[in-house]
């Protein structure tokens, strides 16, 4: 592999300010959109031209960058010390300004990439990829037409954390296999702002070129991504919905559009367990269950307690006690066990006992604020993958909007299967801690005025 261009914006953010030297406590490094990445085989790569293995390797690599540095993922470097008023959740775990509803509605005068009986180019099977920060989605497939009308089906939600995000559209043909389908065209410099400028409009197509002109984000959304001359791609219509995220009651509820009929997000800062032997936590999973649907976590780490020099287990095992279970403040646990700020602060922040580590952000959207009901389900992979242990009684979310700023933050107690194999081995009882933020979906007259926000 040669001339590897890896092209794409890179975030620097300084947080948080101090009132006090050093002025700035760390520093958020995050991407906006997955990169565009290309690069040249040689040897016997070159000579097959070895497009297909060079597309899906391309997919592959920004995918994993996309799970580690595009939004919402960030990589957090802070100098902060145990003492400091700072939730590093917040800044290690962002959540979104807003949500977009957005609608590929239809397209026309697309490319006709399918031959047909008569031996010339005549329709297309079209479906079209929305990639918007690290999550990414797809339309149906829609069969020998180049004037594909998706409606209802194509509507989803993005999540939006500032409106100099790109959303990239590609217009795809559908092939026989993996890597093979032809592109037809994409929206080139397209953001979410110009989504809040121009919420409902007709999108024209480029194509790409075989000799790439490679273009910085910056240049790209520097003006309005208007048809070129001569263009002959086609267009595509595209509608976009702006909603505020909300801790409070009222205002007004969106209806439903197609399959995207979420009324309010539950954000899951899913941080770790005790209670599990090294051999059980690595490869552990997290799923939660909610309306029918099921999200499962990434497999955790196992992670050995390190105590301070001056902090015994039993003090240790007291703080947090009284901090994820009695939900005491600071201050409260500093009079209880005679401990200094300091160390009970970097407990409290450490969690040493909880072991089993995911520290993963995970988002679920709800159709039914009053009735959803959520499951959780603990699962080990060694010997081979079971269900170890439930939440005892499914957690309602409405419950949630009785706490401050809509916010449950504890550890939740696991019951254990005694007949399940592999109980024998835990030697306490399991606790899962996390954080459970919920915020609904409201329109509002200010819907698109989110730009003097950001």
């Amino acid at each position: 592999i040669e001339n590897v261009h890896i092209d794409g914006t890179l975030k620097l953010q300084f947080r948080p300010l101090l009132p006090h030297l050093p002025s700035i406590g760390g520093v958020q490094i995050t991407m906006m959109s997955p990169p565009n990445i290309s690069w040249n085989f040689r040897g016997i790569f070159a000579a097959l031209q070895a497009d297909v293995v060079s597309r899906v390797m391309r997919q592959v690599v920004s995918d994993q960058i996309s799970e580690l540095l595009v939004v919402p993922n960030l990589i957090f470097l802070h100098w902060l010390d145990s003492e400091a008023d700072v939730d590093l959740e917040v800044l290690q775990f962002p959540h979104p300004e807003c949500v977009v509803r957005l609608c590929i509605s239809e397209a026309r005068d697309l490319l006709g990439s399918d031959w047909n009986y008569f031996g010339f180019n005549g329709t297309s099977g079209p479906y079209v990829s929305v990639h918007l920060g690290s999550h990414h989605w797809y339309t149906p497939q829609k069969s020998r037409t180049r004037n594909p009308k998706w409606g209802d089906a194509g509507y989803h939600d993005f999540f939006v954390y500032t409106p100099s995000q790109f959303v990239k559209v590609d217009v795809y043909d559908s092939d026989i296999g993996p890597g093979t389908d032809d592109h037809l065209g994409f929206v080139e410099g397209l953001t979410v702002q110009w989504l809040l400028e121009k919420p409902r409009w007709w999108w024209p197509l480029k194509s790409r070129s075989k000799t790439p002109e490679y273009k910085s984000e910056a240049t790209m959304s520097a003006s309005a991504p208007l048809a070129a001359k001569g263009n002959n791609n086609g267009e595509v219509l595209i509608e976009a919905h702006f909603f505020e995220l909300r801790d409070t009651e009222g205002g007004c509820i969106p209806q439903p559009m197609g399959k995207a009929d979420a009324v309010a997000y539950a954000f899951i800062d899913l941080r770790s367990l005790r209670g599990l032997q090294p051999k059980q936590a690595d490869g552990a999973t997290i799923t939660f269950r909610l309306e029918g649907q099921s999200y499962k976590s990434h497999p955790a780490t196992y992670k050995a307690t390190s105590y301070g020099s001056a902090l015994t287990p039993g003090a240790q095992r007291l703080v947090e006690h009284l901090h994820n279970t009695k939900g005491r403040s600071i201050d409260e646990i500093m009079k209880i066990s005679g401990l200094t700020k300091e160390q009970v602060t970097s407990v409290v922040h450490a969690r040493p006992s909880f072991t089993t580590k995911w520290h993963q952000p995970i988002s679920l959207p709800i159709k039914d604020l009053d009735k959803a009901q959520l499951e959780i389900c603990l699962g080990i992979r060694r010997p081979n993958y079971k269900v170890l242990a439930n939440l005892k009684m499914p957690l309602k979310l409405q419950e949630i909007r009785n706490c401050d700023k809509w916010q449950l933050d504890k550890a939740l107690p696991l019951e254990v299967d005694p007949k399940m194999e592999g109980t024998s081995l835990l030697q306490e009882n399991l606790e899962l801690s996390l954080r459970i933020t919920l915020r609904s979906l409201c329109i509002s007259a200010d819907t698109f005025d989110y730009s003097a926000s950001f």
